[in-house]
């Protein structure tokens, strides 16, 4: 199944961060003496409520946040592919199936945040990225405007690799894993376990706000997302000191509507590794339908939480998630 995603909004996620700490932040009136009231007016009806702002969910990351790596299709190439660590499969754009000749494969169901879409797979008899292969696929084609590149590599194409995300450089990297490395971390990372029992990394001791949670890595999602099992063990654990939050209303593609909320939460921890008031999307998703984790608290970490470290090491071959700390920023490390 296909699950890249993001969330795009006129006021900008960071932006509605700022409007929920000043809702929530606003001070009381100070008290002050008893004096003569007034008389007490009729009642009237309450206002209607306003309608939670929209906030949109789209398919492609902010070219900012986009990098690519080199794929060859058929011995033809490179074109510029991201990587989706969210996804079950790889994908084309129309483009570039249609420049290749590809040989239409047959049509099938794709599963997105929001909703569920039938798609035309193109046939592919041979793509290499970097060292690693994928013979006689039959891929998703999706529009160019969703993908906003050449292509996608799903988690089909990473087994034994090593993903790395180089932020500050700018730069994306797909190498055969190497168990020496997820062993001995360097003076500035944080190595942590994760398990990829569901088909994707997810770390294994994860938790939001003090609630343990699945967290998956998602590499192809602006915006991190959680359940909505996991916004409500949140207000329970939080209720005497509730974090910042505002509802809003998340519009897919194809205009279908559900209404979440955006919250700051207090804190992420993965493992040995916490960082602190994180804007979070709260909602009831499809998605989560489709992997059978409506149930129990579930987030998708996306490179808004990734892009806040230098580097970011996906290990596929030995389960798991380095990241390297930026100088002159260290988050809170927990004492294990």
């Amino acid at each position: 199944m296909l699950t890249r995603r993001k969330l795009t909004a006129g006021l900008g996620l960071s932006l509605m961060a700022e409007q929920a700490w000043a809702r929530s932040a606003t001070p009381a009136p100070l008290a002050r003496q008893a004096s003569p009231q007034p008389p007490t007016p009729p009642p009237t009806a309450p206002p209607a409520q306003a309608e939670p702002p929209a906030v949109f969910l789209d398919t492609a990351l902010d070219a900012i946040d986009r990098m690519t790596v080199e794929v060859f299709i058929n011995a033809q190439g490179p074109f510029n592919f991201v990587i989706d660590t969210g996804a079950d499969r790889s994908a084309l754009s129309t483009t570039l199936a249609e420049r290749l000749g590809l040989e239409r494969g047959p049509d099938v169901m794709l599963h997105g945040v929001g909703g569920s879409a039938l798609t035309p797979t193109a046939k592919v008899p041979l793509m290499v990225a970097g060292d690693a292969r994928m013979k006689d696929a039959e891929l998703p084609v999706l529009t160019p405007e969703r993908l906003g590149v050449d292509g996608l590599l799903g988690v089909d194409m990473l087994e034994d690799r090593n993903v790395i995300m180089d932020f500050r450089r700018k730069r994306l990297e797909v190498r055969r894993s190497s168990p020496l490395s997820a062993a001995y971390p360097g003076a500035r990372e944080v190595s942590v376990l994760a398990d990829a029992r569901f088909g994707r990394l997810a770390v294994a001791n994860a938790r939001v706000s003090g609630v343990r949670c699945v967290a998956f890595i998602d590499s192809g999602s602006g915006a991190s997302m959680g359940n909505m099992a996991l916004a409500q063990a949140i207000k329970l654990r939080v209720r005497r000191k509730p974090e910042p939050a505002m509802a809003v209303r998340l519009i897919g593609v194809a205009g279908e509507a559900t209404v979440g909320e955006l919250r700051v939460v207090r804190s992420i921890d993965l493992g040995a590794l916490r960082m602190t008031n994180v804007p979070l999307v709260l909602a009831d998703l499809h998605i989560f339908d489709i992997w059978n984790l409506n149930s129990r608290p579930a987030v998708l970490l996306g490179v808004d939480v990734l892009k806040m470290f230098a580097r970011v090491e996906l290990d596929f071959g030995s389960d798991r998630v380095k990241f390297r700390l930026g100088k002159g920023w260290t988050p809170p490390i927990l004492q294990a």
